[in-house]
C-alpha cells in the first residue's frame, strides 16, 4: 500500500474534484425539482448513494415527464453520466492503481529491488564505506587533484581584452 499512496493521492484529488462539479451540477439545477437535491450536502448524500448502489430507482424516479420535460432530460443524462463514470471507471481505477502497484512490487520481490539513486552513487563511487577510506589515492594526491581542477577552472590563459 504504501508503493500506492501517492498514485492514489493524486487520483482522489482529481476524482474529488470531478465529483464536487456533479455535485454543483445537481444541486443548481434539479435541487429545485427535488428534496434529494435540495441542498450542497443533500445532494452530495444522494450521489454518494448512487455510487454505493443504494436508492437508485427511487432517485431515478422523482421527476414526472409532462411536469418538466427538459429537466427531466437533463436528469436523465445527468444520473447515467454520473453513475457510468463513477461506478464503472472511477472505481475501477482505484482498484487498478492498487493492482498495478502489487505487480511491481510482487515483480521487485521476485527479481530484486533495482537501485535507488544512493545506491548507484555509492556502487559508482570510489569510495570503501566499510573502511571510511578512498581506494587508490592517498589524501595527499586527493588534495592536489582537487587544486588542480581548481586552478583550470580559474586560469583564464591569454585573452585579450576588449575595449
Amino acid at each position: 500500500m504504501k508503493g500506492a499512496v501517492p498514485n492514489l493521492c493524486r487520483f482522489m484529488v482529481c476524482a474529488a474534484l470531478l465529483y464536487i462539479g456533479f455535485v454543483f451540477a445537481g444541486w443548481s439545477v434539479l435541487g429545485p425539482h427535488h428534496s434529494k437535491f435540495a441542498s450542497f450536502m443533500s445532494t452530495s448524500e444522494c450521489l454518494f448513494s448512487l455510487i454505493n448502489g443504494d436508492d437508485m430507482y427511487a432517485t431515478f424516479d422523482f421527476i414526472a415527464f409532462p411536469e418538466s420535460p427538459s429537466v427531466w432530460v437533463y436528469s436523465r443524462v445527468y444520473l447515467y453520466t454520473f453513475i457510468g463514470l463513477f461506478i464503472y471507471l472511477v472505481l475501477s481505477l482505484f482498484i487498478s492503481i492498487i493492482m498495478d502497484t502489487y505487480e511491481v512490487v510482487k515483480i521487485c520481490y521476485n527479481h530484486g529491488f533495482p537501485q535507488s539513486r544512493l545506491e548507484y552513487f555509492f556502487s559508482s563511487a570510489d569510495f570503501d564505506s566499510p573502511s571510511g577510506l578512498c581506494s587508490g589515492k592517498s589524501s595527499l594526491e586527493g588534495l592536489c587533484s582537487i587544486i588542480r581542477r581548481a586552478w583550470k577552472f580559474s586560469y583564464h590563459g591569454d585573452y585579450e581584452e576588449l575595449r
